[in-house]
């Protein structure tokens, strides 16, 4: 089954299911009304990181656009997965989504291309976050041709450098300005969950949310009942 484009689910805020590591959770999302999944693929540091064969059955298995995360792969290994998945849209969780975005769409012209961008954890930005380098890096993309891009948290977890997945909120209050001034669509990423959502939302306003461990029974295992409980929460968002 091709991936064919934008399914919206619902108006108003979109949401993206990530880490998705089975079959059975991506037709769990896609079934309770997520407009986007993610898989990680070929990501050492991420526990739901999945081989390009492991990730297959994933990309077939429903409707709803599925997105491939990378981190620091060689041209050779990102032009792999995009022939062998044929994702709606890569996902660069490293930085170099802006150089390759070309060479990725000269032989998949239809291809997303969406690029992390860091903030620190809430609460410990102190005189270490540059808004206006990350205003910039968002105008880089732009220019780039990148097509979406993902505020999410970077920080050290259990010694480990981790970009995106650390389960921290970012610092809301400089993604919302980033958001409001960015030129391109803008999901917020990073520690949000059901309890919390709604507040993301009427905080940041995203065009989409995008989570992982918030709705996880363990990491990999999403939950039904965590699936649900948030997707009625940005139902409640105004």
């Amino acid at each position: 089954m091709v991936q064919k484009g934008i399914i919206s689910v619902k108006a108003g805020c979109k949401v993206k299911i990530c880490g998705v590591t089975n079959v059975e959770d991506a037709r769990l999302a896609a079934g309770e009304g997520a407009d986007y999944l993610g898989v990680v693929v070929n990501t050492a540091f991420s526990p739901r990181s999945l081989s390009v064969e492991e990730a297959g059955p994933i990309f077939t298995a429903v409707e709803v656009p599925v997105v491939a995360l990378v981190y620091n792969l060689e041209p050779e290994g990102i032009e792999q997965v995009a022939r062998k998945l044929n994702p709606y849209a890569v996902q660069f969780l490293s930085p170099e989504g802006p150089a390759l975005a070309g060479f990725l769409k000269s032989f998949r012209p239809k291809l997303k291309i969406w690029q992390s961008l860091y903030l620190p954890a809430g609460g410990t930005r102190g005189g270490i976050f540059d808004a206006e380098s990350c205003r910039l890096k968002v105008e880089e993309c732009k220019e780039a041709g990148i097509d979406a891009v993902l505020f999410d948290t970077a920080a050290v977890v259990n010694g480990v450098a981790r970009f995106g997945g650390t389960g921290l909120a970012g610092d809301w209050e400089a993604a919302a300005h980033l958001v409001q001034e960015s030129p391109l669509p803008s999901f917020l990423a990073g520690g949000i969950d059901p309890g919390n959502v709604k507040r993301a939302i009427e905080t940041v306003r995203p065009f989409g949310i995008d989570l992982c461990s918030g709705v996880e029974e363990y990491p990999g295992k999403k939950s039904p009942f965590k699936i649900r409980a948030l997707l009625e929460e940005v139902k409640r968002a105004v």
